[in-house]
């Protein structure tokens, strides 16, 4: 049977040289659709992903549908000498961005660098070693892992994020619209992207901290009504106070329902999304395989909001010391 594919656009008209450094969850979603769409593609892994890649191929499953693509792709544990790349694709975690800047400083082929994720307060750690090579983007997926296949959904509400690290709209960011909404992931441009990320945080951070208090367990979550109404609180505070700072990056829906709709109403959405399927590969999976990362996030989130001057005591408690503490142990 003919596996779905995950294109939905056209492909764009010239295809680019990729080498997508990591094969997770992020980085195994974009490399299929990139390479349906006609880009050659190469990925960096380690361990038994990189052996699982050799072995199967990119194996993709849409968690919605059930459909299953097998894609033959080059999987390598490290860059090739005299090997020549348009773009590296960055979707790391943030406490694996140090550890990759090494090698990505070594490449000397003159391709853009795009850091891909969580990357509030550290654009300019990241820009230092790559200069101009540098750009900064942010996923619309999620997903897991089981063994060689990866589980995936993309996110229809949140659209795939790109920024150059000044803001402005250059021909190379444009180009990489162009080329992400070709393969099925409908793109942005941000001229701001550490204030779009921190939009981002106030609503990521609540949640995964109300997962962390139900031990990352989304059904449960969605039953605990005292716990979901805190987390929307803690989001409603914290966009009130990047409003108040001036951050106009908050996304428009996530505007709408967290300072437009009643309270109520947003506790009322979360419940059914993670009392859905969603609530696991959207949200669940991603907070139990980061609590260093969201714990940091929650520090960057948390120094923004209290430089607004305005009182955010739904966030500050779950972020407090004892809390993060009790997450990081």
């Amino acid at each position: 049977m003919k596996s779905k594919s995950l294109v939905t656009g056209a492909p764009a008209a010239e295809p680019m040289r990729i080498l997508v450094v990591g094969a997770r969850v992020i980085g195994s979603v974009y490399a299929g659709g990139l390479l349906e769409a006609g880009h050659h593609i190469v990925m960096l892994a380690r361990g038994e992903r990189l052996a699982d890649l050799r072995a199967h191929g990119l194996v993709l499953e849409d968690a919605e549908s059930g459909h299953r693509t097998r894609l033959p792709v080059p999987a390598v544990e490290a860059p090739g000498a005299g090997e020549r790349y348009d773009l590296v694709l960055v979707p790391v975690r943030a406490g694996q961005l140090a550890a990759a800047l090494p090698m990505l400083a070594g490449m000397t082929d003159g391709s853009d660098v795009l850091f891909f994720g969580n990357t509030a307060g550290r654009s300019g750690a990241l820009t230092g070693p790559l200069g101009e090579r540098t750009l900064f983007g942010f996923p619309a997926a999620g997903g897991i892992r089981q063994g060689p296949v990866i589980r995936y959904v993309l996110i229809r509400q949140q659209k795939t994020t790109l920024s150059e690290p000044g803001g402005a709209r250059s021909d190379r960011v444009r180009r990489l619209q162009a080329v992400f909404s070709g393969a099925g992931f409908p793109a942005v441009i941000t001229a701001n992207i550490d204030g779009w990320l921190l939009g981002h945080a106030a609503f990521i951070v609540p949640i995964a901290f109300a997962l962390y208090r139900d031990s990352t367990d989304a059904a449960r979550l969605a039953r605990d009504r005292d716990t979901l109404r805190l987390m929307v609180q803690a989001t409603r505070q914290a966009f009130q106070a990047l409003r108040a700072a001036g951050d106009t990056e908050i996304p428009a829906n996530l505007n709408v329902l967290y300072l437009r709709m009643p309270e109520a109403f947003a506790v009322w959405y979360w419940r059914r999304v993670l009392a859905s399927p969603h609530g696991e590969l959207w949200l669940a999976a991603h907070s139990r395989a980061a609590p260093e990362e969201m714990t940091s996030l929650g520090q960057e989130l948390q120094a923004a909001v209290h430089r607004a001057e305005r009182p955010v005591p739904a966030l500050d408690a779950p972020l407090s010391p004892v809390a993060t503490g009790r997450v990081a142990g």
